[in-house]
């Protein structure tokens, strides 16, 4: 299991080492990217395979050439969760390191707020991580997503709720805050559309007891729960739950599909149903070959959150070398004609208008082996 430890001594090495890639480069020599997500916090183990993913991205894409025969700099920074200090990250990295594009963020409520630098600053955005619907309905022309957001996997898990049994009335715990609630508006919206009742409550991030929100949902005689938060609070929810001696099956998103959510549920993780754009243990050689080579760089297998952000990254770096030039508007557009990307969780394209995902989602489920079983899987195609 990673540790705050661990995200401290990758936050230490980065201050050592703006770049993990081509240290004491030129500036006129590299091209830099930049790169924003939680390396503290409750969100840092999921931030730190976020980078660890982007690293292997600019690692491979160098070793194939880079762009015009020029490496690729990566400059990263923590934003601990904190929507202010994911905006001042984002402002540092464009004014003083200079990137010509960011990755990032992780949580919606901090690229909600890096929306106001990029759009000051007229410079590309794209997301691995932040799922909330309003990221790509605020306005701002210079945010793309490069994996299922909060509509497309709600939509996947209702339709797959409803065609494998007859639910009534469904219940939502969510975390009070812009993806806790965006994911509540996107379950109400596909819950609705299918005739089903929907009960919810919210809890705050510091909470550290929802035993009162989850007895007010278990007195609703719900036929499931969804739970929409991140995996640390995600899992002491589904802990509390079962503590009850309350058996009601478990639905959620990306937020808790993480292998630290079977350890810090103790267990009451196990046979929850995830929406997920990615599996380690797909068949597929090429996922194979990326879960090889990312054990024997970093020691683990990698998480969804990995891929994701290599997706992301790899997303980028060809729109840069397609853009042919560092300006900003060329690498958006280039950004935004993404067509069938050949990553980690598929074929990715990048819609030219909204600049949302379109691939597949992948219903899964936790098993008592510390991993997930595929059950089906939906294209937006």
């Amino acid at each position: 299991m990673k540790t705050l430890k661990k995200a401290g001594c990758l936050a230490l090495a980065l201050a050592m080492c703006v770049s993990m890639i081509g240290c004491g480069s030129k500036k006129d020599e590299t091209i830099r990217i930049g790169a924003v997500g939680p390396l503290t916090g409750d969100s840092s183990n999921g931030g730190t395979d976020e980078l660890e993913g982007k690293q292997l991205a600019v690692e491979d894409f160098n070793a194939a050439g880079g762009i015009d025969g020029k490496k690729v700099e990566l400059f990263y920074e923590d934003d601990a969760s904190s929507a202010s200090q994911s905006a001042s990250a984002v402002t540092k990295l464009i004014n003083q390191d200079k990137v010509v594009a960011i990755v990032g963020a992780h949580n919606s409520a901090c690229t909600l707020a890096d929306l106001e630098v990029i759009n000051k600053y007229k410079i590309p955005m794209i997301t691995p991580g932040s799922s909330a619907e309003a990221v790509l309905t605020s306005g701002c022309e210079w945010i793309s997503r490069s994996f299922p957001g909060d509509g497309l996997q709600c939509s996947a898990l209702i339709n797959y709720i409803t065609t494998t049994g007859s639910p009534k009335k469904i219940g939502v715990i969510y975390s009070n805050d812009d993806f806790g609630q965006g994911g509540l508006n996107s379950i109400t919206e596909a819950a609705t559309a299918k005739g089903l009742e929907v009960v919810s409550e919210s809890f705050a991030n510091e909470d550290k007891d929802m035993t009162t929100q989850l007895s007010k949902l278990k007195s609703e005689n719900i036929d499931c729960l969804f739970i929409w938060c991140q995996y640390t609070p995600g899992a002491l929810i589904m802990k509390q739950a079962r503590g009850l001696g309350w058996d009601i099956q478990f639905y959620s998103g990306t937020g808790t599909i993480h292998s630290d959510t079977f350890s810090l549920s103790d267990g009451a993780y196990v046979g929850c149903i995830n929406s997920v754009p990615f599996t380690s243990t797909s068949t597929d050689p090429k996922v194979q070959d990326f879960v090889k080579r990312y054990k024997e760089k970093f020691g683990e297998i990698p998480s969804q959150n990995s891929a994701r952000a290599y997706d992301a990254t790899m997303i980028l770096l060809n729109a840069i070398k397609t853009a042919g030039s560092t300006d900003a508007a060329k690498i958006q557009e280039a950004i935004r004609n993404t067509k069938d990307h050949d990553g980690m969780q598929g074929n990715i394209s990048i819609d030219p208008a909204t600049g949302e995902y379109i691939g597949d989602v992948m219903i899964v489920q936790a098993t008592d082996n510390n991993d997930w079983e595929y059950l089906d899987s939906a294209s937006t195609n």
